[in-house]
């Protein structure tokens, strides 16, 4: 049966405008579209004279303007349900709201990029941080051709070639459906989200609750009605993250005296028996505000400087996280604590290393079951040398005595007790395979 998301995948990915073997940056900066022709002159001219730094972050910096604002056609306040973030609303600004890290991320779920074109724009970005931010007097090893070459190639290819890059029309069909008509029980519709790849179910559910959240008259009576129809058929193979996604949205619109909304999620999480993920009080989302600060930090430039300040914000909010922010706490403090291809923050590492060695066996048990199979953050970090010398590092202290039985997560937990660098990349990178491959993920 044809799942919704490979198609998406697959019309995306076949989607080449640059052709294959080009490698002059002259030609390649022809290809770019949505540059100006004084941009490509100002762009070709850089190259020409070695002012490799100055090209490929002016490139760079229009490829990533473009990709936030292809996404941000979607809706700012949904991206933020995508994202988890609670403090992110209509009128904001989508070119603040994302990191580039984050806007590549989306794009990948999405099927706007593909994966390999996804890895490129990573490694670019990389890149440019690392000649945006390292000092002249430290390290002056200039950016070489080859270097700037292949990331004009990647924005170009990826961006900046295409007139407009068009979100994944089956995608925004699908999403038009569930917020203007009522599925019925036997609707094709509804097999071929549960045999999709999980990154499209999450984004399924998350448009519903978005919905639920923005929308009045026959457009919230509609996602409530296809929530409860959905959701019991994805509660037992959704992830705890989306869970307390599901069980946070009825407490806002409780909070709020909401009543229809109320009234619609309690019966959808009454045939789930979902009300164990309703979160008690707002400690919790401010352990999640906490966290968001963090991972933002993390993902911009001047990371390593900027890291500590939220880092040592959320250690004063205490040791002891609220269930329904331990997963992105976690996450946001391995950012942290793992790094990048480039290094560490020293002066936020100590605290995030602090509060990761807090936590209990059995929450660790728990994130490395429930949340890292879905979490891309720290997964595609262990298929990278420097954050899976860290997590090696860590491994003995904080896995040495838990107790996995899912074979993959196994894997790679066995593979980082017993220091096999090798192994742990294979195993992060099939759990990646597996999140946008299609399947039941509670099999994975």
């Amino acid at each position: 049966m044809e799942t919704v998301g490979v198609a998406i995948w697959d019309e995306v990915a076949a989607a080449v405008l640059v052709p294959p073997g080009v490698s002059d940056p002259i030609e390649i900066a022809g290809f770019a579209r949505q540059l100006s022709v004084r941009e490509k002159q100002q762009v070709i001219a850089a190259y020409k004279g070695g002012s490799y730094e100055m090209a490929t972050s002016f490139v760079w910096g229009r490829a990533m303007a473009a990709l936030k604002r292809e996404l941000g056609s979607l809706g700012v306040t949904f991206l933020g349900e995508l994202l988890g973030r609670t403090d992110v609303g209509e009128d904001d600004d989508v070119q603040e709201v994302l990191t580039e890290k984050e806007a590549i991320r989306l794009a990948e779920e999405l099927g706007i990029v593909s994966r390999t074109d996804a890895i490129r724009l990573r490694h670019s970005h990389e890149l440019v941080a690392h000649f945006s931010q390292r000092d002249p007097g430290v390290d002056d090893e200039p950016m070489e051709s080859l270097e700037a070459v292949n990331v004009l190639l990647s924005c170009v290819r990826t961006v900046l070639a295409k007139p407009s890059i068009q979100v994944a029309q089956k995608f925004a069909e699908f999403r038009r459906s569930l917020e203007t008509e009522s599925f019925a029980f036997d609707d094709s519709r509804c097999d071929r989200l549960l045999s999709s790849p999980y990154f499209f179910r999450r984004l399924a559910l998350a448009v519903l609750l978005s919905g639920v959240r923005s929308y009045s008259g026959a457009k919230l009576e509609h996602c409530l009605a296809n929530l409860n129809l959905l959701l019991p058929q994805l509660w037992p193979n959704t992830r705890e993250p989306e869970r307390w996604q599901v069980g946070t949205t009825y407490a806002q619109v409780y909070a709020d005296g909401l009543q229809v909304q109320t009234a619609g999620l309690k019966e959808a999480l009454i045939k789930v028996r979902g009300f164990d993920y309703v979160p008690e009080n707002l400690r919790s989302q401010t352990f999640i505000k906490a966290a968001e600060s963090i991972i933002r930090a993390h993902e911009q430039i001047n990371n390593f400087y900027n890291e500590e300040a939220p880092t040592t914000a959320m250690e004063r909010l205490g040791t002891v996280i609220p269930a329904p922010a331990l997963g992105i706490c976690m996450t946001a403090l391995l950012c942290v604590r793992l790094g990048n291809y480039y290094g560490v923050s020293w002066a936020a590492q100590p605290v995030a290393d602090r509060l990761l060695r807090k936590q209990a066996p059995d929450r660790w048990t728990y994130y490395v079951e429930k949340v890292l199979p879905g979490e891309t953050r720290i997964l595609e970090k262990l298929t990278t040398a420097g954050p899976s010398r860290q997590w090696i590092g860590l491994a003995k202290e904080l896995f040495g005595s838990i107790s996995v039985r899912e074979k993959r997560i196994k894997t790679l937990i066995d593979a980082s007790l017993s220091e096999d660098m090798r192994k742990l990349n294979a195993a992060a990178q099939r759990l990646i395979d597996g999140y946008y491959g299609s399947g039941n993920p509670s099999a994975r």
